[in-house]
């Protein structure tokens, strides 16, 4: 039951952290949109292959 009630509480702090990231830097106007935007970067930042970002960059 702990660790239910853990994954919950877990959950509800980064979906708040996620909207009042969106209100503090785009504030109330158009939120949906912005919601969206911030979304599309948070899958993009987690989608990126590791391997190639640790490639050097050739001279």
């Amino acid at each position: 039951m702990g660790l239910i009630r853990k994954i919950f509480w877990v959950s509800l702090t980064l979906g708040f952290t996620f909207v009042f990231t969106i209100l503090f830097e785009h504030g109330t106007q158009d939120f949906a949109k912005h919601a969206e935007k911030e979304w599309e970067g948070i899958k993009k930042l987690f989608e990126q292959d590791p391997k190639a970002a640790k490639k050097p960059a050739k001279k």
